[in-house]
């Protein structure tokens, strides 16, 4: 499978078909440094959330110039904007979702605190940009047209208020306790029909799991409690749950 990159700077690429070692220094060391591309090597080069097919002419110390572009027509992305809520967890389980939201077309990570968080966020926010180059990979090496973005909302339960061009749902257990089975399919299915939604919000507690009063504060905003499914899920699988339903039902079907 031919390697994908994100531009930095689109710009010079689209406009000299160059990647420069200046405006582009992280795919110009991947390419130049580490494949060792050379003349008539093809790449894929994703520029204002466009893919490339792209041969290279030539490859000297401060740019690689290319002699053909090829416009990639198929569209990876989701129709519909996924955003997933969670808790910070713990480092190497939290990049792992990351990692595996993205193969699965997340748009957007938001970690916000729960009142049952084990892990706090006292030091999150330094570690974005590791989570961000994460993200960027994951996106790479799933051929996606975007990086999904990543953010930390300490109050987002209390300030949360869904637009008229978002629907949210929250995971919760107590529904798939209570034998619930058909809010989260029917859920997805009128988002999908509905060309006024164009995101859908999904929360995922802790390992804790998410209090009474988070729900109810939840509900309050529309946000429907769902059950994924009979068994416990762990809180870097349900997000995962969720995505893989939401491919099914919109993508394929």
């Amino acid at each position: 499978m031919t390697a994908r990159f994100f531009l930095d700077n689109s710009r010079e690429f689209l406009e000299k078909k160059t990647v420069s070692k200046d405006l582009n220094a992280d795919v110009f060391h991947h390419l130049r440094d580490v494949l060792r591309v050379k003349t008539d090597d093809v790449v894929e080069l994703v520029a204002d959330r466009k893919a490339y097919l792209a041969s290279i002419q030539i490859v000297t110390e401060n740019n690689i110039v290319f002699s053909q572009l090829k416009a990639i027509v198929k569209d990876p992305e989701l129709p519909i904007k996924m955003t997933i809520v969670v808790s910070p967890l713990k480092s190497d389980h939290l990049e792992w979702l990351l990692q595996k939201a993205t193969e699965l077309g997340v748009s957007k990570i938001i970690l916000t605190d729960f009142a049952y968080s084990v892990v706090r966020a006292s030091k999150i926010e330094k570690k974005l940009p590791r989570y961000q180059k994460i993200l960027k990979a994951a996106a790479e090496q799933s051929h996606r047209l975007l990086v999904p973005e990543i953010m930390y909302e300490k109050n987002f339960l209390k300030r949360v208020v869904l637009t008229s061009k978002q629907a949210g749902i929250v995971a919760w257990e107590e529904s798939a306790k209570q034998g619930e089975t058909s809010k989260l399919a029917s859920t997805i299915k009128a988002v999908k029909i509905d060309p006024a939604i164009k995101e859908l919000i999904s929360v995922f507690g802790p390992e804790g799991g998410i209090s009474q009063s988070e729900i109810k504060e939840l509900a309050s905003a529309a946000f429907v409690p769902v059950g994924l499914g009979p068994r416990i899920l762990r809180a870097e699988t349900a997000p995962l749950y969720l995505l893989s339903s939401a491919s099914l039902l919109i993508e394929l079907s």
